[in-house]
């Protein structure tokens, strides 16, 4: 990885820093995509002292807001000619009916419209690499559970209706149907896979659930996968050299290829599903 740029969202907390640490120490040039620059500066200093790898730059990105998302692609593009490896890291659940700035749902418009549009708009940088650029969609074995209702990513049936659980689903779903429709329409430019890291203990429960989801997690926290253990399949993805030419594939947490619901591998859907974020991000794209 000594020659390789690697941009990861969400990169200053749990799987995102883990990740971004073991990548550190293979010699990778990391920009840490984060929501807080003061996270992410504090993140790249003590990676930084951890690893002795001083090539570690941070990126302001608010990926429930579409002009952000904008502004971050044109900022990375402006400094770093080329990127090898964009990790979709970045994930929030809530169980409140939250609307991200442009008016979506907002773990679908975190989890994965932001990063839709940034991958899009960071294609050409992944055009310029010697070996084809990566692209890894960090997902959950819960996108078995989900569904996509185009009815209601905006929330239209209202806070009643809303189920934070399903709606989590759904968004992790649509990790997999990118994952799958960017292979298909780009799969000669680059190499896209999605995975799921485990249960892991991080505080992506913690941050937006109700006091008794965060009890519940809190006593169950000890006994999930570490970050470091929930990042093997995210380092592998972006490094070994065994996953060069494989793409618009599903792995789970031990490296292993493994098939995504019926759901995500319906091609209908994900073309729908496709249009339907290009057409939500349009004013947005570079």
């Amino acid at each position: 990885m000594q020659d390789k740029t690697v941009l990861i969202t969400g990169a200053n907390d749990g799987i995102g820093r883990a990740t971004a640490e073991r990548l550190a120490r293979k010699g990778a040039h990391l920009v840490l995509a984060c929501r807080s620059e003061t996270k992410a500066q504090r993140t790249a200093d003590q990676i930084v002292e951890a690893t002795g790898n001083e090539r570690i730059d941070t990126l302001p990105l608010d990926l429930a807001d579409l002009s952000s998302v904008r502004a971050a692609s044109e900022l990375f593009l402006a400094e770093h000619p080329r990127l090898d490896v964009l990790i979709n890291n970045a994930g929030v659940y809530c169980e409140k009916l939250e609307l991200t700035t442009d008016g979506y749902e907002l773990q679908f418009g975190v989890n994965h419209l932001g990063h839709f549009l940034l991958t899009l708009n960071l294609i050409p940088a992944m055009q310029c690499t010697k070996i084809c650029g990566r692209v890894i969609n960090v997902s959950s074995a819960m996108h078995s559970k989900g569904g996509i209702d185009f009815g209601n990513l905006r929330g239209e049936r209202g806070p009643k209706a809303y189920n934070g659980t399903r709606a989590y689903a759904q968004s992790k779903l649509a990790n997999v149907l990118f994952t799958k429709e960017l292979d298909r329409r780009h799969g000669s430019e680059l190499t896209t896979n999605c995975l799921h890291p485990g249960v892991v203990g991080t505080q992506l429960a913690n941050k937006k659930g109700k006091l008794f989801t965060k009890t519940i997690w809190s006593l169950y926290k000890p006994f999930a996968r570490s970050p470091e253990s929930g990042a093997d399949t995210s380092v592998y993805l972006a490094s070994s050299p065994e996953v060069r030419e494989v793409s618009g594939r599903y792995f789970n947490p031990t490296q292993c290829l493994i098939k995504p619901s019926p759901t995500a591998r319906n091609e209908q859907l994900a073309r729908r599903l496709w249009d339907y974020s290009e057409a939500a991000v349009s004013d947005f794209l570079l």
